[in-house]
């Protein structure tokens, strides 16, 4: 889903870079809009930054050829995801509960301890993985 931020608001109303009608006639029928508040909007781009850039980098950079899948895991294993993220459990067919971390509803100050861990242990292991911009790390203030 493509994000568009909010450049102020006049009269109640949202304005953007660009006109609302052009942003809605590039959207599907049947579609949604999200409205995101700045702590949201900032925490949905570190999930992006987790899901779409570092465990793709990980994945393709890996001289064993494990998937993002098994980086995934091995990410939250190293790097506090006890500690930052929240546990998901879900039931499978035989009623047996399984659980998992997941990067679901957790908040910008967590979100972004969880990343400088990954950054701090892309230095210490050598995954030659690159810090996202300054403002997903916590280093700019809203």
């Amino acid at each position: 889903m493509k994000s568009y931020e909010v450049k102020y608001v006049f009269g109640g109303k949202p304005k953007f870079d660009e006109d609302i009608d052009k942003i809605l006639s590039r959207c599907k029928q049947g579609g949604a809009l999200q409205i995101l508040d700045p702590k949201e909007y900032l925490t949905d781009r570190q999930r992006r930054w987790y899901k779409g850039v570092c465990l793709p980098f990980l994945a393709k950079n890996d001289e064993n050829q494990e998937t993002v899948e098994w980086w995934d895991t091995e990410v939250k294993r190293l790097c506090g995801g006890l500690a930052y993220l929240k546990k998901e459990i879900f039931f499978l067919e035989d009623k047996r509960a399984v659980g998992r971390l997941t990067t679901k509803n957790v908040g910008k100050k967590k979100m972004t301890l969880f990343i400088n861990e990954i950054i701090a242990q892309s230095v210490a292991r050598g995954w030659g993985l690159t810090a996202p911009d300054a403002e997903l790390r916590g280093e700019k203030n809203e």
